[in-house]
């Protein structure tokens, strides 16, 4: 990523405590300082995080059912939402637990049903890609 990006970007690298990756997005920025951490897949680098002041969150328990099949995932697809904008987030339509989350923070959950194409093996954040991102270039670790 470090080849393709300009000289003024700096790319933090982090990894997780989890012998066997599959989906390597446990842990998301949601906004500016403020991610959403896997309890059960933490980021060994969280302490970046809390030392340039983010807030930390740990999503609720998932509410996916025992006998639903996950195919090479994890229950934990719960939290594998999209930030639209630092307002709005698009969720699964069944977690209530973190749609009730989100709406603490002040973002609007976005409810999609999306539970039967969980078993594919992802959510909105793996089937998901920017294509463009408009904004400036903004330091969030000093």
């Amino acid at each position: 990523m470090c080849r393709h990006l300009a000289p003024d970007y700096k790319v933090h690298i982090i990894s997780f405590k989890n012998p066997n990756p599959m989906h390597i997005d446990g842990t998301f920025i949601i906004g500016p300082g403020l991610v959403l951490s896997n309890p059960d897949r933490p980021c060994r680098q969280i302490d970046m995080f809390m030392k340039a002041g983010w807030t930390v969150m740990k999503p609720p328990a998932p509410l996916v059912p025992d006998d639903h099949p996950l195919w090479m995932s994890s229950k934990w697809l719960s939290m594998n939402v999209l930030m639209l904008d630092e307002k709005r987030v698009m969720v699964d339509a069944n977690e209530f637990s973190i749609q009730k989350m989100f709406e603490s923070l002040g973002i609007k959950p976005i409810k999609v049903s999306i539970r039967h194409a969980n078993s594919l093996g992802g959510g909105f954040h793996c089937w998901t890609t920017d294509v463009r991102r408009r904004g400036t270039l903004q330091s969030y670790f000093y």
